[in-house]
């Protein structure tokens, strides 16, 4: 028969080690006899040696511990795997941004090379006098957001008419004087101001008006292209 040392409590297995209550140390007891007293228990420095169980939460602790550098590896892994998909998207992103530009720039050198190939030839080196402005020119415009066509008609006697017209269809009138010398056309308006621009020849029946100066500082530098009649 054995005996815990703290509770007391007897156990008939002898083959029991530890205490099931409190896990102390279990003694040996033998049954007093009537004339003896009952022996105090031994001192814990009397108690036999041997291994203590370890308790259970050191275990749990133990557990938690061995198990970080497996939570450390598996952040790594989503580490990369993130790294690496960004990656994917950014390469991505950037072929298609490269792609994306080269093909403009294809269209931009077609729409040249075509737009080349559809002008007008060169003009002619033969001067022109101011016989050959004489007649009415018509160009169709959008400047300062506005649309409109205008007509402008060279008299013979050095007169001007304009007629202008919206993209509404309202249309308005003006009038006054014009001169033309070596390549530049003299006008003065109904309102007494004055304009200048230069003419290129593109044929016999169509001229590209650049305008140096009409009293609006927004249309220096406008070109308009004028064909005759229509």
């Amino acid at each position: 028969m054995k005996q815990c040392p703290k509770c007391t409590r007897t156990y008939a297995d002898d083959t029991l080690a530890y205490c099931l209550e409190d896990g102390s140390t279990l003694v040996s007891h033998r049954e007093p006899q009537e004339t003896l007293r009952i022996p105090s228990p031994p001192r814990a420095t009397e108690w036999p040696s041997g291994p203590a169980p370890t308790p259970t939460p050191g275990y749990q602790t133990n557990n938690n511990k061995s198990r970080w550098p497996i939570y450390a590896l598996g952040g790594l892994v989503l580490l990369v795997l993130l790294a690496g998909a960004a990656g994917i998207l950014i390469f991505g992103y950037a072929r298609m941004t490269a792609s994306t530009a080269a093909s403009n720039d294809n269209q931009r050198v077609e729409t040249k090379d075509e737009s080349s190939s559809n002008q007008s030839p060169s003009p002619s080196p033969t001067p022109r006098s101011s016989a050959a402005l004489v007649g009415a020119w018509r160009t169709s415009v959008v400047e300062n957001g506005q649309a409109q066509e205008i007509t402008v008609t060279f008299l013979p006697d050095g007169d001007t008419r304009y007629l202008f017209k919206d993209a509404r269809g309202r249309t308005a009138t003006d009038k006054g004087t014009w001169q033309y010398s070596d390549g530049i056309l003299f006008e003065r308006f109904s309102s007494g101001a004055s304009g200048k621009a230069s003419i290129k020849w593109i044929d016999d029946n169509t001229v590209e008006l650049t305008i140096i100066d009409n009293g609006v500082p927004s249309y220096i530098g406008m070109k308009r292209r004028y064909r005759r009649g229509w």
